[in-house]
């Protein structure tokens, strides 16, 4: 059967990217944005030294001293607004930021050190601006309809983030709820650990808080044990029943051997052409190797990673689509994006120079 998206070129994609770039009230772009006036703001408490040598737990304490009220409340309205969101925000056993503030900290000194706390300009452009620079021909008449409908099409990209957020939000209260089970069935002796608790069925919690069953503690034990290697697996963006994991690439590019395999292809959602070094990131507590001018390539992004987009050049993910978070946030702050490039993560290597052209949906290793 042939898709409905089989004549859809990338030229095409390239404009539906530029007509979404002046989304505004975008709940997730705030977040960048808001962490930025938090690093300016112990830049101008005159912290930041003090900042960055002291533990985390010591800059927490900072930022929540009576002694520097600006800073406390700017925290405090950050965490109000945005303290339910974290890395993987939708998995149970991940902490949000209110619950362990720490994981904002690891972030803010990575802003402080690339001093990447100044805002990004933005272009501001009329939807009839917009209209007249897309290269797809179309007739007159759609160009205007085009034109008028914009602004709604804006509005429902922020009200999708706005939903996505509320939908976090109910589940942050029940992973709260979830966590302080498990600290009240670590006090009575019903688990070992706290973090057992995610490792086990509903039923099998019942199970456990009835007959404090050690075969269920075991099986809880066993699970997370592998659950690193379950996290490697990759599957298929489609699956027919059961999923199966698929090979990943393993096949670095190699510049020499030629212009077609120094290339690799994907969906242009961000315009703009840079250059800069990969850093290809796999995990959150890799991403405190990312320096300002970095061009990101990961597997996909949530508003976890978020505050580290005013500190890159360009943006690579292995999955998404226009309107996914890393192609609303990249459009956000301009930063050049290019999404759905299939082993990504493989094939390039840390340190690389690349073209990203986020019009053409190309990555050029140079």
């Amino acid at each position: 059967m042939k898709s409905v998206f089989s004549d859809v070129t990338t030229q095409v994609y390239s404009d539906i990217a530029l007509l979404l770039s002046q989304c505004s009230n975008v709940y997730s772009a705030e977040v960048p944005g808001a962490m930025q006036e938090l690093a300016k703001q112990i830049v101008d408490d005159g912290l930041k030294e003090m900042f960055l040598s002291s533990s985390n737990e010591e800059c927490i304490q900072l930022m929540r001293s009576e002694k520097y009220l600006t800073l406390k409340k700017k925290m405090e309205i950050f965490l109000q607004r945005h303290g339910h969101r974290c890395v993987r925000e939708a998995e149970m056993r991940e902490k949000s930021w209110h619950q362990d503030p720490s994981k904002l900290i690891n972030v803010l000194k990575v802003i402080l050190e690339t001093g990447s706390y100044e805002s990004r300009a933005k272009d501001h452009l009329t939807p009839a601006q917009l209209v007249s620079k897309i290269k797809t021909p179309l007739p007159f008449i759609k160009r205007k309809i085009m034109q008028y409908l914009l602004p709604t099409m804006w509005k429902a990209v922020g009200d999708r983030e706005w939903g996505k957020s509320l939908a976090i939000v109910l589940n942050d209260i029940f992973k709260c709820a979830y966590w302080t089970l498990a600290s009240l069935m670590v006090k009575e002796g019903r688990l070992p650990e706290e973090d057992l608790l995610f490792f086990l069925t509903h039923y099998e919690i019942g199970t456990v808080i009835k007959t404090r069953s050690a075969r269920l503690i075991m099986k809880a034990q066993c699970r997370r044990k592998v659950l690193h290697k379950q996290m490697a697996l990759r599957f298929p963006r489609l699956s027919f029943g059961y999923p199966k994991p698929i090979e990943r690439e393993t096949k670095k590019i190699d510049k020499d051997d030629g212009d077609a395999t120094a290339v690799l292809k994907g969906m242009p959602v961000s315009r703009g052409v840079v250059r800069g070094p990969a850093r290809v990131v796999l995990t959150l507590h890799e991403a405190r190797t990312i320096q300002a001018g970095d061009i990101l390539v990961v597997v996909f992004t949530d508003v976890g990673w978020t505050p580290y987009f005013p500190l890159i050049a360009g943006l690579v993910t292995e999955l998404g689509g226009l309107v996914s978070h890393g192609a609303v946030v990249a459009r956000e702050y301009g930063i050049p994006c290019v999404v759905n490039v299939p082993g990504a993560t493989v094939k390039i290597s840390n340190g690389m120079l690349l073209e990203l052209n986020g019009e053409k949906g190309t990555l050029h290793v140079l």
